[in-house]
């Protein structure tokens, strides 16, 4: 198992059910999880404070200089310089509907889980995955993002969570990141519905 894989392993052992107690926990008409969850011991690849980015932006923020326009006169997608502009730049191209700048915002090796889909791995199958999504008539154009938390942990690797509501459906989304020729890519990415 290559280093990079081990740290996305370790990364997602610890961070997923962290998420899971917190989506569990917010709101008042959320099931409750069976079983409990039991506090994380220190380890040498926890996060420390200086290792989180909180983001004073508001949640609900557009960022600004995600776009620029090509030679065709067609939008496409800025590199993100930081983990929270990645996930906005996901979020765009959805809107967009422009399905090579969403895989653009996507590691090669990256690993897409959605609700109610196979799980899609690699550029190509991330493709057929979003092409099926935006044809098959699915309110991604018009839904809405909230990206409710970003955190870095080291230098080359980030989560972000955010919720979104694609017509009269709820999703929660969990996003691992990582930093590749300086620029933030989604690695792994999962959503279900809130309950």
């Amino acid at each position: 198992m290559s280093k990079i894989s081990q740290r996305r392993a370790l990364l997602l052992a610890a961070i997923v059910p962290v998420v899971l107690v917190a989506g569990c926990s917010a709101g008042s008409n959320t099931q409750a999880m069976k079983g409990e969850a039991s506090p994380a011991t220190p380890t040498d690849t926890m996060m420390t404070p200086s290792e989180t980015e909180t983001g004073m932006e508001s949640p609900t923020e557009t960022m600004t200089g995600t776009e620029t326009a090509s030679p065709t006169g067609t939008a496409t997608m800025a590199p993100a310089t930081q983990p929270r502009a990645a996930v906005q730049n996901y979020f765009d191209a959805l809107k967009g509907g422009n399905v090579e700048q969403v895989v653009g915002t996507f590691t090669d090796d990256a690993v897409v889980a959605m609700d109610g889909e196979a799980t899609a791995t690699g550029a190509q199958a991330i493709r057929t995955l979003f092409q099926k999504q935006l044809q098959d008539g699915n309110d991604l154009k018009s839904a809405t993002h909230t990206i409710d938390e970003t955190r870095t942990i080291g230098g080359k690797d980030a989560i972000a969570r955010s919720t979104s509501k694609q017509g009269d459906t709820n999703y929660r989304e969990l996003f691992v990141l990582t930093q590749e020729g300086g620029h933030w890519l989604i690695s792994r990415f999962m959503n279900n519905q809130a309950s």
